[in-house]
């Protein structure tokens, strides 16, 4: 039987271990022995140079270790600037510079390794949990949620856990995956449906209201996170109106054998729903 192949994975640690990825010789030993890559990089709103200088570095040292296999996970949006496609609204300039950036990572791994998968995930279900909550998604602990998605938008949550498992299954059936850009959602909800299975999982008889931006709230809350390159650069953004039309779930399905909804992910995770809301 053939050794494992070993997986060299950045972002597991969330953006504790950034600053590894810009240390060559840290890098360099951590890719000794590897045969495949997962790259995850988290963006920086206020430089998106990080992201693809961190990529050219990482993938010209995973080539040169000897690896040939990669898996990229970038963000749903990238589908907006595939060539041909009109988005039908038009990005703001933030939300666009934080894709490019990301496509630009796509780009590199195409280029760079023989075997090659992207997956663009939707909406991380662990945002409305700790620790992840943490990085701009605190406002239903108060009993709200402002999105500039309408009522009847689709949003599109996706469980880390199958992210992981398309990534395996992509190292593991290179013939059926490589090449592919996947959109990667485990469920398409409407917002307030999001917000009511978030309260019940909660279980202390509050409730979540889903607070849907007007266009003149739209234009502030992009003109606030320009001035300061926040989380509202997502939160603000109406093109993600349209992000479910992006992604092919019953494909999905096919491939995992299954995808976990937003109801079996907080039951999953009860502990931390507990200690993200009760304590």
């Amino acid at each position: 039987m053939a050794d494992p192949p070993t997986v060299f994975v950045t972002s597991a640690t969330g953006s504790q271990g950034s600053s590894f990825w810009d240390d060559e010789a840290a890098l360099r030993e951590g890719l000794e022995g590897c045969d495949k890559l997962f790259l995850c990089l988290l963006p920086n709103l206020q430089d998106f140079e990080i992201i693809p200088r961190q990529t050219a570095l990482i993938t010209s040292l995973a080539k040169a270790a000897g690896v040939r296999h990669a898996v990229a996970s970038t963000t749903l949006g990238c589908f907006m600037l595939e060539e041909g496609f009109v988005p039908p609204v038009t990005l703001s300039p933030l939300f666009e510079a934080h894709l490019r950036c990301k496509k630009r990572m796509e780009q590199t791994i195409i280029d760079c390794f023989e075997q090659w998968t992207v997956v663009r995930p939707g909406l991380f279900m662990a945002n409305f949990i700790e620790p992840k909550i943490r990085t701009g998604y605190t406002e239903p602990k108060k009993g709200t949620w402002t999105t500039a998605l309408t009522a009847e938008s689709l949003l599109g949550l996706v469980d880390h856990v199958d992210i992981g498992r398309l990534a395996a299954s992509a190292f593991k059936d290179p013939a059926t995956f490589h090449g592919r850009n996947l959109g990667v959602v485990s469920e398409d909800l409407r917002v307030q449906d999001a917000m009511d299975q978030l309260a019940e999982a909660v279980g202390d008889g509050r409730s979540i209201k889903a607070v849907h931006m007007t266009e003149e709230e739209v234009a502030q809350a992009q003109a606030l996170a320009k001035a300061g390159g926040s989380g509202l650069v997502i939160a603000s953004e109406p093109s993600l109106r349209y992000a479910s039309g992006y992604t092919d779930l019953e494909e999905l399905r096919r491939l995992l054998g299954g995808l976990t909804t937003f109801k079996q992910f907080l039951a999953r995770e009860k502990d931390a729903v507990a200690e993200t809301y009760l304590k």
